[in-house]
Order: structure tokens, then sequence, then C-alpha cells
């Protein structure tokens, strides 16, 4: 079961790390928004004891190793050349899935000559769909930041820890724990209220997106929850409809969180009585058992057998 002790420290170090990256770096050729949220997010895992491991042994560790560091340099590009900052987005959407399922028994054959349960044309299909949502969830949630960075932050914050609550539900403890000290480096740019935290804004998508993945293909979050998790903080755009444009800041603001938060509190009910369901028919689906997110021949924190040779 995950320590609440490391689960606060990790939250404190995020969210500290987070405010000193964006305060000091500010404007220069590295977002300082973005090397917080990375910087913020690898510390975590590090004192929650996840990674990263090199050479990299599964997903979680390509995402710390690998995603996130690609995020903070896509938005890097972004800063310097502008007028063409769709291209890094797209880059950092295209290798997102591809990097993620790399080396499971979805892409090789592990089991032996033609195992592999994806053939190529599935498989091309899936990454490209995929990079498809996080390139739209991108441009959408750095839109939205633009025009109202705190509720854009603070819903994205929610949407973190309704997303570990749920993945630790679902049988992903070490993913989960990676929720918080999302969250927490969310929170302080939704304090900080900054306009220019849009980058900030797209590398916590990412990493929201690729824990998402994790969970939906290698332990047991159904696909109904990860898309309400990933959708909630762009229900905020629900506050820029016509209707609302008359009503003042704080309550644009709660039109805007109030569908956000509805669907994460929606997820984690039902993970919740999934798991309810799972345990009343004595299901292992302990916070140890992890669901299995090993992705090479049942190395690391936890083996799904379904997804090993």
């Amino acid at each position: 079961m995950p320590d609440p002790y490391l689960l606060a420290v990790a939250a404190l170090v995020a969210a500290a790390l987070a405010a000193v990256a964006s305060w000091s770096l500010g404007p220069s050729r590295i977002p300082g928004g973005a090397a917080g949220v990375g910087l913020a997010v690898l510390a975590g895992a590090w004192i929650l004891r996840l990674g990263p491991r090199i050479p990299p042994l599964e997903a979680l560790d390509r995402l710390l190793i690998v995603l996130i560091p690609a995020a903070v340099a896509s938005e890097a590009a972004v800063r310097k050349w502008p007028a063409a900052g769709w291209v890094p987005r797209l880059a950092a959407s295209a290798m997102a899935a591809p990097v993620l399922v790399h080396g499971s028994s979805y892409v090789a054959d592990l089991s032996g000559p033609g195992s592999r349960e994806w053939g190529l044309g599935h498989t091309s299909a899936i990454y490209a769909g995929l990079a498809g949502i996080l390139f739209l969830a991108l441009e959408a949630s750095g839109r939205l930041s633009a025009r109202a960075p705190r509720t854009m932050a603070a819903a994205l914050a929610v949407s973190a820890a309704g997303a570990g609550l749920t993945l630790m539900l679902s049988g992903y403890a070490t993913g989960g724990q990676l929720g918080v000290p999302l969250a927490a480096a969310a929170a302080v740019f939704a304090v900080r209220g900054d306009e220019r935290d849009c980058a900030a804004v797209r590398v916590a998508v990412i990493v929201l997106f690729s824990l998402l993945v994790i969970g939906g293909l290698f332990a047991g979050l159904s696909a109904a929850n990860a898309a309400l998790l990933l959708a909630a903080p762009l229900l905020c755009w629900a506050g820029e409809l016509p209707r609302f444009r008359g009503l003042g800041p704080g309550a644009k603001s709660a039109v805007r969180l109030a569908p956000a938060s509805l669907a994460v509190t929606l997820a984690v009910l039902l993970a919740l009585r999934k798991f309810e369901a799972d345990s009343s028919r004595g299901s292992d689906r302990s916070w140890e058992a992890d669901a299995g997110i090993s992705l090479h021949l049942g190395v690391g924190r936890g083996v799904n057998p379904r997804r090993r040779g």
C-alpha cells in the first residue's frame, strides 16, 4: 500500500520545485513552467522509489526518461519557433504511444513468431488515434490556459489527483502515486495564475495522458474512466459558451470547473464500484499486485501475465 508520508513529502517537494523553476527560469529559452512540471514529476518518482531506472525496463521508466524530457524540449522549441509551434507538439504527441508500448506483447513477439497482439495495421491505427487525441488535448488545454490560467491549472490538479486515485483502485498503485506530485505541481500554477504557463499545462497533459495509457493497456483502468479523466480539464471550455460570457470572473471559473470536477468524481466512483465488486468476488486486486506494468518478460514492479511472454 502506498506510504502516506512519502506521498506527502513527494507533493511538497514537487510543489517547491515547480514554484522555483517557474519563477527562476521565467521567460528563458526553457519555459520555467514546463521544466517545473518535469522536475516535479521526476523528483516525486524518486522520492516514491518509482525510478527512473536506467536503462528503462518498463513504460513508467520511459515516461520519466524519454517522454517528459521530450515534452519539455518540445515546449522549448515552441518558444524558439512560435510560428511553427504545432510541429514539435505534434512530434511529442506522435512519439508518446510508441514509446509507452515499446517491447510489450502488443507489438513484440514475446511468445514466439507471430505472437504479437496487434498487427501492423492495427498498431498504426492505434498510434495515429492516440497521437491525434493527445495533440488535440494539448492544443485545447493550451489555448484555454492562455484565457484562464488559474482555472485550467486547477482543473488539471483535480484531474491528476483523481487519476491517481482511480489508477490505484484499478490495480496500478505504482503509476497512481505519480498523480500526487503531478497534482501538486499543477496546484502551484493554479495559485500563480500566469497566462505564460501554457507550457506547464501542456507538459502536465502529456504526463496525465501517459499514465492513463499505461493504466488502460497494462492494468485495469477502463476506457471509460480514462476518457473521463483526460476529458475533465478540457470540459472547462464549457465556460466559454456564449451564454456564459456575461458572467463575472468567479462565476465563470465555477462554470468551467463544475463539469471537470463532475467527470473526475464519476471516474473515481466507477473505479471504486468495480474495486468493491472485484473484492467481494475475492479477486486479487491488492495494492501490491500493481496489476502488471512490466513490459519486458516480467521484469519490474509488477507483472501482468496477459502481457508477458
